[in-house]
């Protein structure tokens, strides 16, 4: 039985993901997508590159 609760359980909601940002797979690699603004960036080799570039992108 699946935890409704648990964000692994919805596709694009990881717990990896920054505040604000969708991280998925693309064709290529790994993608981000702002949620307020639609900016998108990538493909990144890997989950977590795309990861670390997303929240850079969000720092002040």
């Amino acid at each position: 039985m699946t935890d409704p609760g648990d964000p692994t359980d919805r596709p694009g909601h990881g717990p990896a993901d920054p505040d604000g940002y969708l991280v998925e797979q693309v064709p290529g690699g790994y993608g981000w997508t702002c949620r307020s603004d639609g900016r998108t960036a990538g493909p990144f080799p890997t989950r977590d590159e795309a990861v670390a570039s997303a929240a850079s992108d969000r720092a002040p």
